[in-house]
């Protein structure tokens, strides 16, 4: 017992110096030694490689946001408009489910046929989507889509993360942000034209090429390991699926879709009281918790590792990834609320309010990915997004009706300044928590409980809206004869997330 003892406390301390480190490091260095970067050469052939990556994160951002000028026409189209809100929904629905999945999954059976899936969904569903003839093959093939699009940012950080060493990889992922962003202006600021003019099947149709381009650049230039577990190259087929956490990946996709659809369908189909919300959203606990004990007890390689849960930092990081998630999307999504119930906007003026400010959030990224590159810094770059984040909430706060015009325009570039910083400032310290063998399954986990930040974060401020509207639309509507019949308005959070993410 002596020596368990001894052991045990040996180990502690091991831990406490191993944590001491990291924190120090993103306090005060580089994000690696010097001499490990300065001997780092680029591989041939890493422009096309980052062309064909940067191509899927473009298209990540456009096809994100090309929806939200295109809905009332599709649904105008196919006299839907009762179940064209699905359009938005199956795709994040999908979206987010299968992202966490890729990272586990690229590090068994490889990176390029990892690429060569979520490249080909996301081009299958765009065509699909181009020439369905009803309502529900488009809403079918717009999840096709999100399987896809779950993964083309997280097999561009991941392929990066093999590539690059994590001290130059900053000014990358700068640049894969800039793209993102980049292609979410494009999508809604062209997403209108498009359809106005040949239509709105071309707003899917003009993907495809682009996506096909990505598809055959990645084919002959991405040349990585067909399976990195524990560098044993050699395993068959048979060997490998053993590998796989078959009832982990099911559980956590259909805990996640449960969710996500009860949060779509609480307080605009249905009341957040109706027993199928209540009955989706204990279920989706349940099917999380069975997960988790899964993950702790599978004999395979889990999809997420529960260690990279456990511990004052990687908790505290994600407890971060979370807020920031959620407040972004609450931001971007009451915004564009506020400028067409209170100023009389119409959809496509509250819509180009967005776009200059928006240039803000690739400008942070840039910003973020210059500093971590020359200085590490990254609880310097979370925390100063964040508190620029936490500025242009209260700015936005403060709007009123009759406003300077200057305001509306000025007060809501702090917030995206900061969330470009933020977001690849807490990637990349959960990246550097871990070994680089775990950086796939890292990147996967962030961009999953980010996104499921942005769900609860819309969902909520939704539900505030409306139970707000609610309880003051009798008192507004004093004195109007029939007042009872007025209803107030909702809007899908599904819908709004897609057009802004």
């Amino acid at each position: 017992m002596a020596v368990d003892a001894h052991s045990h406390e040996t180990v502690s301390l091991a831990v406490d110096d191993y944590d001491a480190d990291i924190e120090t490091s993103f306090e005060d260095g580089p994000l690696l030694q010097q001499d490990e970067a300065g001997n780092w050469k680029a591989p041939a052939g890493l422009l096309w490689i980052e062309l064909a990556i940067f191509t899927n994160v473009f298209l990540s951002g456009f096809d994100g946001t090309i929806t939200a000028s295109t809905y009332a026409l599709i649904s105008s189209d196919f006299n839907a408009a009762n179940t064209a809100s699905w359009l938005t929904t199956s795709y994040l629905i999908t979206s987010t489910a299968f992202q966490p999945i890729y990272g586990r999954m690229s590090d068994i059976f490889g990176r390029k046929p990892c690429f060569y899936t979520c490249t080909i969904s996301f081009l299958l569903g765009c065509l699909g989507c181009a020439v369905a003839q009803d309502i529900f093959l488009l809403n079918l093939m717009r999840a096709l889509t999100g399987i896809g699009g779950g993964g083309l940012m997280t097999m561009a950080t991941i392929i990066n993360s093999d590539l690059i060493p994590f001290e130059k990889r900053g000014m990358y992922q700068a640049a894969q942000n800039v793209l993102h962003g980049f292609g979410s202006i494009c999508g809604a600021s062209f997403g209108g034209v498009i359809a106005d003019t040949i239509g709105w099947r071309w707003c899917f149709l003009l993907q495809v090429p682009v996506s096909l381009f990505a598809l055959v650049v990645g084919k002959f230039v991405i040349h990585l390991p067909e399976n990195n577990v524990q560098g044993h190259s050699s395993r068959s087929i048979q060997s490998l699926w053993q590998q796989v956490d078959i009832m982990g990946s099911l559980l956590l996709i259909l805990g996640l879709s449960v969710q996500l659809v009860g949060l779509s369908l609480g307080g605009n189909e249905l009341p957040w009281s109706h027993p199928w919300i209540i009955a989706s959203l204990a279920g989706s606990i349940g099917l999380l918790a069975l997960f988790l004990v899964t993950e702790a007890k599978t004999s395979a390689v889990p999809v997420i590792p529960l260690r990279m849960l456990r511990g004052v930092q990687p908790v505290c990081i994600q407890i971060a990834n979370v807020c920031v998630g959620a407040s972004a999307y609450a931001f971007l999504f009451n915004l564009p609320l506020f400028f067409q119930v209170v100023l009389l906007d119409s959809a496509s003026k509250a819509g180009a309010r967005l776009i200059i400010p928006s240039l803000a959030t690739p400008v942070g990224g840039f910003i973020a990915g210059i500093v971590m590159s020359r200085w590490g810094r990254l609880a310097q770059i979370v925390q100063i997004g964040a508190f620029f984040m936490l500025i242009g909430n209260l700015l936005v706060a403060f709007l009123r009706f009759n406003d300077s015009g200057w305001k509306y325009f000025v007060f809501v570039f702090p917030a995206n300044l900061g969330q470009g910083m933020v977001y690849p400032g807490i990637l990349f310290s959960f990246l550097a928590a871990f070994d680089h063998n775990d950086h796939a399954v890292s990147a996967s986990t962030v961009y999953l409980i980010r996104s499921l930040g942005t769900v609860w974060g819309v969902a909520v401020t939704s539900a505030v809206v409306q139970n707000t509207l609610n309880s003051g639309l009798s008192k507004a509507l004093s004195g109007i004869p029939d007042k009872w019949k007025v209803k107030p308005i909702t809007y899908p959070c599904f819908e709004v997330i897609a057009r802004l993410s």
